[in-house]
């Protein structure tokens, strides 16, 4: 077995990877996969989770244990269900929905504790300190090359930068590489939020950006882990790392979501928004009219169940927002 499994940005990659293992975060959005997670799960179940139960079946005996959280309903189900129809040990963590520190603060201990147990080993101050520099050094890295994408003009596409991306998200520290060609643009800059971007979105991102330039996002799967700084190098600086991270759309009260999005549109001169939403769900379908009153931009919606038989309506739409996006900037809309 070579990998701890985790299904969200609040459980510490630092403390899965101090088991010795990979930590890999299960962000798979295939149609095949996705069919073979619907032999558990109601078809009209989010197509993420049905993806990702659909890689889990395949790949049982390359997973020690999986760590799932309370993020959405769906995604703790998707815990129930590997817990009862495969072998793998799995564990939950409560991440609270309020802006309640004290919890987090204890699931984050009972965390150690288990993950101690189960791996017979003791995550002592020294190891942690190792760690935690080890992986902020990488974020760092990654940090670096998005502010790449993000420049204006920018220098690197959004495609070639969740490519590297995936190697932080799978556990593929040593593949990450620093060289990187440039790719200049001056297409219309465009910020991408929503639902997570899955490992097999890349067909998606690159039909956007034949006519646009993604030069920033809001999506698990893209750079929203990488803004975790972890300053102090204890147990205590990952749990306030972790715990001001870039807000999940899931906390309540959610203005933090929104002055964080705010904040990035101005610093990427974003001219436009695509929010991307998976089939189901809810929580960002119900946003969005939201999002268009507060950031005041043309938004592009694009619903997804990961397949590709709607490419040549997507592209048609694609080509409608760009219209769009002109008059905006020229004051007519």
């Amino acid at each position: 077995m070579e990998l701890i499994g985790y299904s969200c940005s609040y459980i510490p990659v630092e403390l899965l990877s101090l088991t010795g293992l990979k930590p890999y975060r299960l962000l798979h959005g295939d149609l095949q996969l996705s069919q073979k997670g619907e032999r558990i799960v109601r078809v009209d179940a989010c197509p993420l989770v049905k993806s990702n139960l659909g890689f889990v079946f395949e790949n049982q005996k390359r997973f020690a244990c999986i760590i799932g959280s309370t993020g959405c309903d769906m995604s703790r189900r998707m815990i129930e269900a590997i817990k009862f129809t495969t072998s793998i040990p799995v564990y939950i963590f409560n991440n609270p929905r309020t802006d309640n520190f004290e919890i987090f603060s204890n699931e984050i201990d009972m965390l150690i504790k288990e993950l101690e147990h189960f791996f017979h080993r003791k995550f002592d101050k020294n190891l942690i300190h190792q760690e935690s520099e080890r992986i902020e050094n990488i974020r760092q890295n990654l940090r670096q090359i998005d502010a790449r994408r993000r420049t204006n003009p920018s220098l690197l596409s959004t495609a070639t930068f969740q490519k590297i991306v995936i190697s932080y998200l799978q556990g593929n520290f040593g593949d990450i590489k620093s060289e990187i060609p440039e790719e200049m643009s001056y297409k219309p800059r465009v910020y991408l939020l929503g639902s997570p971007v899955s490992y097999e979105s890349g067909p998606i991102i690159e039909l956007i950006e034949k006519r646009l330039r993604i030069c920033g996002d809001f999506n698990c799967g893209l750079s929203r882990a990488l803004y975790i700084k972890v300053v102090e190098k204890t147990i205590e600086g990952l749990k306030q790392a972790y715990f001001k991270q870039p807000p999940c759309i899931f906390k309540r009260p959610n203005k933090g979501l929104y002055e964080y999005v705010e904040k990035d549109l101005k610093e990427t001169k974003s001219t436009g928004i695509i929010a991307f939403v998976l089939d189901y769900c809810d929580n960002f379908d119900f946003e969005i009219a939201k999002m268009e009153k507060r950031f005041s931009l043309p938004i592009l919606k694009l619903k997804s169940d990961f397949s590709l038989q709607n490419i040549s309506q997507l592209k048609v739409r694609i080509d409608a927002f760009i219209e769009v996006l002109a008059s905006y900037r020229g004051g007519i809309v």
